[in-house]
């Protein structure tokens, strides 16, 4: 399992998007769709503040021990 993880969401989606980093720096595998309105995101984001990317796009960079979101 990785410890770290990535969610990104279209500014002002209610649906994020969330991908698994490998432990050995590979490229990011996607792990599923999250509800923005999740309590887990809003814990997440409450940790750690999302910083603009690119295409109008939110992103967060977060570890396993930080959210509960990629424990499914």
């Amino acid at each position: 399992m990785s410890s770290r993880a990535i969610l990104r969401w279209p500014n002002g989606s209610d649906w994020g998007h969330l991908a698994t980093v490998p432990e050995d720096g590979g490229l990011p595998r996607f792990a599923g769709f999250v509800r923005m309105t999740d309590p887990r995101v809003a814990a997440l984001l409450t940790k750690i503040e999302p910083r603009w990317a690119a295409d109008e796009m939110w992103e967060v960079h977060f570890t396993a021990a930080e959210s509960e979101l990629t424990a499914a």
